[in-house]
């Protein structure tokens, strides 16, 4: 039976987060879409749990202008 080779792992999260850090800036792509979804996830969680009423409205105000373009 062969043997199965393994993704490299790390002991430390500040090893992994030097391995992120690395690929990301080899990958410029994936750093634009991850930019995108923490804004979204951001934006997501401040309508859901932190804006109030008058925030909300501006929000759809913003939102309707930005659609007719």
């Amino acid at each position: 039976m062969e043997e199965v080779k393994k993704r490299k792992g790390y002991k430390t999260t500040e090893q992994q987060t030097a391995a992120t850090k690395r690929y990301l800036e080899a990958h410029p792509e994936q750093k634009a879409k991850n930019n995108i979804a923490n804004y979204k996830s951001k934006a997501k969680k401040f309508i859901n749990e932190m804006a109030n009423k008058e925030e909300l409205i501006e929000l759809m105000d913003l939102i309707e202008k930005r659609l007719k373009i």
